[in-house]
Parts: C-alpha cells; sequence; structure tokens
C-alpha cells in the first residue's frame, strides 16, 4: 500500500515487503534447484503430468502453454511454432518448488 502521508508514497519500500523472494539471493539460497531441474528433465512426461503435478498444477501449465502458444485457437500453419506442453509443466513445478523452500526457510530455522 501507498504512505497516504507522503506525497510520494512508498510503493519501492511497499513492494519488497510484499515480493515472495529475492531472485537472485533465492538462485544462491535454494541449494536443491539445479537436483530438481536435473530430475524433472529425465522423468517421463507422463509421470511427469499424472504423478507429480496436482490437477491445478496441470491447470495453471496448461492456461500458460495455451495463452503463450496460440491463445486457444491454432492456426494450421502455426503448430511448427508451438513449444511443448512439458516445459510449462516444468517451469510450474520449479516455481511450486521455490515457493515451498521458501515457506520451509521462514518457518524451520537451523
Amino acid at each position: 500500500m501507498l504512505n497516504s502521508d507522503n506525497a510520494k508514497g512508498s510503493e519501492d519500500q511497499d513492494q519488497q515487503k510484499l515480493c515472495d523472494c529475492n531472485w537472485p539471493s533465492h538462485f544462491d539460497a535454494c541449494t536443491d534447484m539445479d537436483e530438481f531441474s536435473e530430475l524433472l528433465s529425465k522423468v517421463s512426461t507422463d509421470v511427469l503430468w499424472k504423478v507429480l503435478m496436482t490437477s491445478q498444477q496441470r491447470t495453471m501449465a496448461t492456461a500458460l502453454w495455451e495463452s503463450c502458444n496460440y491463445g486457444g485457437r491454432p492456426k494450421p500453419g502455426d503448430f511448427q511454432y508451438i513449444e511443448k506442453k512439458r516445459d510449462y509443466a516444468e517451469w510450474v513445478l520449479r516455481i511450486d518448488h521455490r515457493q515451498q523452500w521458501n515457506k520451509s526457510q521462514k518457518t524451520v530455522k537451523l
């Protein structure tokens, strides 16, 4: 929220408070992201979609894939340019992994 007492507001400070993670430092801190990405690359697409992903994750990956590729209405000539749906599935799983990792870091103190 913007500070109503401050004429210029404090949007930058509020954005930092609302930010889920600090991207540059998160990649350094999340030590198992490389292993997780490697695991995803080795798993079959069938296992990725039917075992590793929840229905909500599948829906999100499908929606992202559709919106990025053709908005739901492909033209016959466009099929050669459509990206693999698997890439979006892996992307959604990586995002969820980061969120789980961030949550665990906030609740667990070593």
